[in-house]
């Protein structure tokens, strides 16, 4: 549609007709959906009778992409048969007990994982991590008033500060590095993050990664926090990052940890392993 613009509005013609008709259509949008800039849209997507409206930039295919997987592929509803039935079980004990249940979403992008998750577990606690400053920022509108907490940061083995670059260009590409190749960011751990909010009344649960080949660094580290969330979706790297083995110490955790597995498109479920789930 863009292109078609363009090539409309590069004639003569074409502009004449299209600016008139341009004007009227801002002012539609202004009075529609006056807090929205006129490069941004809305997209209506619903999960579960729950219904939202994720802000994205106008043409941004990358971002439509971020929430096509989430709400119309539903990529993170992965589990099937006795894991499904052992992972809500275990939701549903966590409440019980009078803790909540805590999701970490790290690469949290404009936020579709976070909207997609709230309506799947709508008592959880969410923490999501998003180191891009211009995903950040519709992350932060798209979550407002959501009982979830934001953090501009990348996640690493350790707490420290790392340089994000976007070697492609698009939303879901950003890649953080020690190589001062790009914006210096913050850097978070998986332990920092978990240890912001008091145990008595959060329990680990669910740890979503899609953190563009930072993987490798994180599961070369401490893996013992990590370990403490009995489901973990993972996207792994290696088709992006060939040559490089970022996928390596995932599965080195993973196998060491006597985890089980699931896939659905490009993400991994690791199931911590529980003796009774073959009586699910």
């Amino acid at each position: 549609m863009s292109s078609f613009l363009d090539a409309f509005t590069a004639t003569r013609a074409g502009s004449i007709v299209y600016r008139p008709l341009q004007q009227l259509v801002h002012l539609s949008r202004r009075r529609a959906n006056p807090d929205i800039p006129l490069n941004h849209e809305l997209i209506h997507v619903s999960y579960r009778d729950r219904h939202f409206h994720i802000e994205v930039e106008r043409w941004n295919t990358s971002q439509r992409l971020a929430v096509d997987q989430c709400f119309t592929v539903n990529q993170y509803d992965m589990l099937s048969g006795a894991h499904a039935t052992y992972i809500e079980r275990l939701y549903t004990q966590i409440l019980a007990s009078g803790k909540k249940p805590l999701i970490l979403d790290c690469g949290a992008n404009i936020g579709a994982s976070v909207l997609w998750f709230t309506a799947r577990y709508p008592d959880a606690h969410i923490i999501a991590v998003e180191p891009a400053p211009d995903n950040f920022a519709l992350l932060r509108k798209n979550c407002a008033k959501l009982d979830v907490d934001l953090h501009e940061a990348g996640v690493g083995p350790v707490d420290g500060h790392a340089s994000l670059c976007n070697p492609f260009g698009e939303s879901m590409s950003y890649q953080t590095n020690t190589h001062n190749n790009g914006i210096d960011i913050e850097m978070v751990s998986i332990g920092t993050l978990l240890t912001s909010l008091p145990p008595s009344a959060y329990s680990p649960f669910l740890l979503k990664l899609d953190i563009e080949g930072a993987e490798k660094p994180l599961f070369g580290g401490d893996t013992s926090v990590i370990d403490q969330f009995p489901l973990i979706i993972i996207e792994p790297h290696d088709w992006l990052l060939p040559g490089q083995q970022s996928s390596v110490e995932f599965f080195r955790f993973h196998a060491a940890a006597g985890r089980e597995f699931q896939m659905k498109h490009e993400n991994i479920a690791s199931i911590a392993h529980h003796p009774n789930l073959h009586n699910q």
